[in-house]
């Protein structure tokens, strides 16, 4: 139950930046990409909370007191199970309260002239009790929680005890979708198109770049509509694409989410700052998919502008649960 598609959550962030270089401006946009992904996941873990009800969640086979027993099984069964409260039953198997480790600490030595106490004489009874409904949300749970500062809540439906929901279950629950998930696969593709007065330049520049990466033992190969470039496996890293015959824009394809990783992508950047055109814009598509099967897509839309050396564009995060 707990792993069920939940929703899908999207937020856009405003880039607005002074660059002093491309290689600066992509370490920015990788900053900002994982400060964002953090922020949208947080903001996820707010939203699973009010989409998974306490009967998903809560325990259901329930250890439970007699409000005849002796304090002393209360002991045993918190040393026992390391839970710090237990529903109490009448003789009719009804439901007459709750005993906690605090009731406990505090109840036992301001009724020590009692000689044998029982159960019923340190629990919190029934009519004092804050329940839920089985089917209240995991976040409205929490907040019961906080507001009556306790650390459990009896689960009750038509009179009857069906579980116990507590903060370490709603804990877990949260945890389930870490802001920090293992990376299983990742896809990025980068496309840079280069505008200016000078059609010849982006000529130019690809060629300095099939030099450049054909001197560094990659491959190029000669295809109709564009250039490849692989490593010595055969993996594709980049495509000089054409349009009509002529240079339209470079594509660089990675399975990492930082491009400056690669060191031929920072000469690569190096090589494209030299004929100093007008503008420029890049565009990022980054899937990832995690160990949960959540599927996170980041699209970056920037331009840079040469003459007055500023960025703009925005940052979309995307996350499918």
């Amino acid at each position: 139950m707990l792993f069920r598609k939940l929703s899908t959550i999207e937020r856009v962030y405003n880039i607005g930046m002074e660059h002093d270089s491309i290689n600066y401006v992509f370490k920015y946009i990788t900053n900002f990409i994982k400060e964002s992904e953090s922020d949208l996941v947080r903001l996820y873990d707010l939203k699973v909370l009010d989409k998974i009800v306490v009967n998903d969640i809560m325990t259901k086979d329930l250890v439970t007191l007699n409000e005849d027993e002796s304090i002393d099984e209360l002991g045993a069964l918190i040393k026992k199970y390391r839970h710090m409260g237990y529903p109490v039953l009448n003789s009719k198997k009804e439901l007459v309260g709750i005993a906690t480790f605090e009731d406990l600490r505090t109840k036992k030595s301001s009724m020590s002239k009692l000689k044998k106490l029982k159960i019923k004489d340190i629990m919190t009874k029934k009519e004092e009790l804050v329940s839920s409904s089985p089917y209240l949300s995991a976040s409205e749970a929490q907040k019961i929680m906080v507001k009556n500062d306790i650390g459990r809540i009896l689960v009750i439906e038509d009179g009857n005890l069906k579980g116990i929901v507590t903060k370490g279950d709603i804990v877990r629950t949260s945890e389930i979708y870490s802001p920090e998930p293992k990376i299983n696969k990742c896809s990025h593709i980068t496309n840079i198109y280069f505008y200016g007065d000078d059609p010849k330049k982006v000529e130019e520049l690809a060629d300095e770049i099939i030099v450049l990466m054909g001197a560094r033992g990659h491959i190029i190969s000669e295809k109709e509509d564009f250039i490849e470039i692989s490593d010595r496996e055969w993996e594709p890293i980049a495509k000089i694409m054409k349009r009509q015959g002529k240079v339209d824009h470079l594509s660089i394809n990675t399975k990492l989410i930082n491009l400056l990783e690669l060191n031929i992508i920072k000469e690569v950047l190096k090589l494209i700052e030299k004929p100093k055109f007008e503008e420029i814009i890049i565009t990022d598509h980054i899937t990832l998919v995690d160990e949960k099967s959540s599927i996170q897509r980041i699209i970056t839309d920037v331009t840079l502008f040469e003459k007055s050396m500023k960025t703009f564009g925005t940052i979309t995060v995307r996350i499918d649960f």
